[in-house]
């Protein structure tokens, strides 16, 4: 596959949030501001980038070669798991400001599903070690964007006049059934005609 195959791919076709309803809680229940829904997308998109990779030297060069591929899941969350709580101290030491403001744990974002599934998803597609970090930070921009939008959506159902029977989860899932439907138009036929794959 192309590299615009794997970036449009993993962003908007299989988006792990509308497609493989991956981290729909931390989405739909992203704190108010867009700030916050910014500052979660970001630091998720992050994660996933190198957590792939990570995936990619765990898998290719340990559990592959060991014959364990069976443990492939809980590596994979360990490994998520060690990665977030590096990258929360290091954010914490470079840019604690940065983190305040947006709001964000990053060992919560660890235990966001959508973290581990797109390391599974990557190493058994078979993708190399660019390849994988390349799908990685795509899924994060997928996911960023998606959680954007409905932070967006949100904002704005805020202050419409909504039936009692539709405020909050029903309103929200509603939006992003919607959302999905939209996404639906980034289907495998349309980008192998755009694509020429």
């Amino acid at each position: 596959m192309s590299w615009v195959g794997i970036i449009v791919t993993f962003a908007l076709v299989d988006n792990v949030l509308l497609s493989r309803l991956l981290g729909v809680d931390t989405a739909l229940c992203v704190p108010g501001s867009m700030r916050s829904a910014i500052g979660i997308g970001t630091s998720t998109a992050i994660l996933m980038a190198v957590s792939a990779f990570v995936g990619w030297v765990v898998s290719s060069l340990l559990l592959v070669p060991l014959g364990l591929e069976i443990l492939r899941t809980p590596a994979f969350v360990l490994a998520v798991a060690a990665i977030a709580l590096l990258m929360e101290s290091a954010a914490r030491r470079l840019a604690p400001g940065m983190v305040r403001s947006w709001g964000v744990s990053l060992p919560e974002v660890a235990v966001n599903c959508a973290s581990v599934g797109v390391v599974l998803i990557v190493t058994r597609s078979g993708y190399g070690a660019l390849e994988s970090i390349v799908g990685g930070l795509s899924a994060g921009a997928g996911y960023l964007m998606v959680t954007a939008v409905m932070t967006a959506i949100r904002e704005k159902l805020d202050v419409e006049s909504v039936p009692r029977a539709f405020r909050g989860l029903p309103l929200h899932l509603i939006s992003a059934g919607l959302l999905a439907y939209a996404f639906l138009a980034f289907d495998r036929a349309f980008l192998s005609r755009v694509l020429g794959g």
